[in-house]
C-alpha cells in the first residue's frame, strides 16, 4: 500500500480544487495522502506522463485485437522496461533497485474495517474551503445532492466548509460577508458512504422496456 498517491484531476481522481472524488476519500481514510497535479501542467508528473507515452508507443493499443491482446503486450512491455531494459550503469531497473520488488506497507482487505479510520477524512475536509452558486429556489449542489440554503440567498455565492459538531457530519455554509446562514448534514459523509464509496448521489431514471430503474452513473467503482 502506498503512503502516498500523485494524480491527475480527471475522474476518478480529480477534480482540483473541488470536493475530492468518494475514490479519494476512501484512500485518505486508509491513510494514503493524496497529491493532486496542478490542471493542465503535465511537467507536475514529467517521469509518469513521459512513461506513458512511451508505454503507448511499444504496446500500440490500437492494434490490439481483443482485451487480452492489450492485456499481454503491456505485460510485455512493463517487463522490458523494468527487468531487462539497461536503465542505471548497464543494470536494468529491478537489477539496480532490488528493493523495489518487496513493495511497501502491506495491505490487506480483511483488515480494512481495523486499517479505515474515518476521522482522517473528516480531518482533511475540514482544511477545505469550497465555493457554490446559490439557484433560483436557494439550494446549492454538493456530491449531486441539492441542499437547501434559502431562497433569500438565491442568485449569490456562498462558501461551503465541513465541520464535525457533536460527531455528525455537517457542512456549514457562509454568505460573502462570512456570516453562517446555514448548517445542513452532511449524511454522505458517514463512515459507511465513504468505504462503499457512495458518496455521490446518483439520481434513478429509467430503464428501456419497463427494467427496474438503476444509478444514472452505474454502480460505485469496485475495488
Amino acid at each position: 500500500m502506498p503512503t502516498q498517491l500523485r494524480v491527475d484531476n480527471g475522474a476518478p481522481w480529480g477534480s482540483w480544487g473541488d470536493l475530492p472524488p468518494e475514490l479519494a476519500l476512501w484512500l485518505i481514510g486508509l491513510g494514503v495522502t493524496m497529491v493532486w497535479n496542478r490542471p493542465r501542467h503535465s511537467q507536475d508528473n514529467a517521469v509518469i506522463e513521459r512513461a506513458h507515452g512511451v508505454c503507448q508507443r511499444w504496446v500500440e493499443p490500437t492494434a490490439c485485437h481483443s482485451p487480452d491482446d492489450l492485456q499481454a503486450r503491456l505485460h510485455w512491455a512493463t517487463t522490458l522496461q523494468r527487468e531487462r531494459y539497461p536503465a542505471v550503469a548497464g543494470q536494468s531497473r529491478l537489477a539496480a533497485y532490488p528493493a523495489l520488488a518487496q513493495g511497501g506497507a502491506p495491505y490487506d482487505q480483511r483488515r480494512e474495517a481495523v486499517q479505515w479510520d474515518v476521522h482522517r477524512v473528516w480531518r482533511f475536509l475540514a482544511t477545505q474551503q469550497w465555493r457554490r452558486r446559490v439557484d433560483k429556489v436557494g439550494r446549492i449542489s454538493l456530491y449531486n445532492r441539492a441542499v437547501p440554503v434559502g431562497r433569500a440567498w438565491a442568485g449569490t455565492t456562498v462558501t461551503v466548509q465541513f465541520a464535525v459538531p457533536a460527531g455528525a457530519p455537517t457542512w456549514v455554509i457562509r454568505a460573502a460577508d462570512g456570516m453562517r446562514i446555514a448548517a445542513p448534514p452532511a449524511p454522505e459523509l458517514r463512515r459507511g458512504r465513504i468505504r462503499r464509496l457512495t458518496v455521490v448521489h446518483r439520481r434513478l431514471r429509467s430503464s428501456p422496456g419497463g427494467k427496474p430503474p438503476v444509478q444514472n452513473g452505474g454502480k460505485p467503482y469496485s475495488r
